[in-house]
């Protein structure tokens, strides 16, 4: 799955990915590169330098979550969250939450509702992203990104034969952002995400095949995930390597508007594994990235002892900083090679520094975001 930015469709699996591109927070701004300059880092990535560990939010009253078992559904509430008409947007502390099940993930929905069950506009909801703590990235040591979501996407589903584990104890990070409408206000706001799974107690004839999601960016693991757009042509890259094996089924990408291509190179091998342009409008800008299902062919396999490279480039015809600057992500899913992950370290520098990016930044810029209401409210 995939997170949305304020013009442009995020990934886009239709049907197949519980994946995402993470929807980052922004840390600092970058100088522009030079023009037609291809910028480079291998696996380069921010370092805390021994900070400690973020803690993780306690219980509140702004998360409930439910299970309707005979749906085979269970459902993460956030709110009420209060968004007055014309307001600025509005990004509350990031939840904890306790996946109430154990077995199988297979996609997600989502509606804003009223405290009654009512629907609301779904422009409401700027993006949310579920993050798992406690396990790693598939090419770093950042918490994993299980999904993100937004108003360009309602809904994605995996096969029922394909599913995201969930152990028995997982937890999952919420971090949302939501936009009040300028002609409407809304003083009880809830977002209301559906969660489909098979539960381990009853797999079926067969369980479901592990798939993991994964996700590579540009500007790397950790730090500011989006960069200035000068006039010209312009592009940023980032390369590394798995923790396992494994055969990537389905891929998609994140663009902003001015973009030519975004690609996936196995830089051992010299091989383009993925590449794709933006879909653009009637004014040319961008309105999503097409994605590619690759079980059909068995999927794409990449190695531990491979370097990969994600890669973008932009034109900016325009004779100023384009408005939305430029990103480039990709997001997707992949079947491990029947190997374990590697033990991470909470204490590794990427993992504090992203978590703490993750939980600390919607604080930091409340002030320009608005507030939830209080825990009593």
């Amino acid at each position: 799955m995939w997170n949305p930015c304020p013009r442009g469709l995020a990934p886009h699996l239709a049907g197949l990915c519980v994946l995402l591109s993470p929807h980052p927070l922004p840390l600092h701004r970058q100088a522009p590169d030079t023009p037609a300059a291809q910028e480079h880092a291998h696996g380069a990535s921010a370092h805390a330098g021994g900070s400690a560990v973020p803690r993780l939010p306690a219980a509140s009253p702004l998360i409930d979550v439910r299970v309707h078992a005979a749906e085979r559904e269970f459902e993460i509430v956030v709110g009420p969250v209060s968004l007055p008409a014309g307001g600025p947007h509005l990004r509350p502390p990031v939840q904890l939450a306790d996946v109430p099940v154990a077995g199988w993930l297979h996609g997600f929905s989502w509606r804003m509702r009223d405290r009654g069950g009512n629907p609301l506009p779904d422009r409401l909801l700027h993006h949310v992203n579920v993050i798992d703590p406690d396990n790693r990235e598939l090419f770093s040591a950042v918490p994993r990104r299980i999904l993100a979501a937004g108003r360009e996407t309602k809904s994605e589903l995996l096969p029922g034969v394909l599913g995201y584990p969930l152990a028995p104890g997982t937890r999952v990070l919420l971090s949302a952002m939501f936009a009040p409408l300028p002609d409407a206000s809304h003083d009880e706001a809830f977002l209301h995400i559906r969660l489909p799974y098979t539960p381990s107690q009853d797999p079926g004839l067969v369980g479901p095949v592990h798939v993991y999601p994964f996700y590579l960016d540009v500007m790397g693991p950790v730090g500011e995930k989006e960069f200035p757009l000068p006039p010209g042509t312009h592009g940023r890259s980032w390369e590394g390597s798995p923790a396992v094996d494994g055969r990537i089924f389905g891929v998609g990408g994140h663009l902003h508007d001015y973009a030519d291509w975004i690609r996936l190179e196995d830089v051992t091998a010299d091989k383009v594994i993925w590449e794709t342009g933006p879909a653009v409008d009637g004014a040319g800008r961008t309105v999503g990235v097409p994605a590619s299902r690759l079980w059909w062919r068995g999927g794409v396999r990449i190695r531990k002892d491979h370097v990969y490279r994600i890669s973008v480039q932009y034109s900016n015809p325009l004779d100023h900083l384009a408005p939305d600057g430029a990103m480039g992500a990709i997001g997707g899913i992949i079947i491990a090679a029947g190997e374990d992950w590697p033990e991470f370290s909470r204490e590794h520098p990427d993992y504090v520094e992203d978590l703490r990016n993750t939980l600390e930044k919607p604080n930091e810029a409340a002030h320009g975001h608005g507030h939830a209401p209080r825990s009593d409210g």
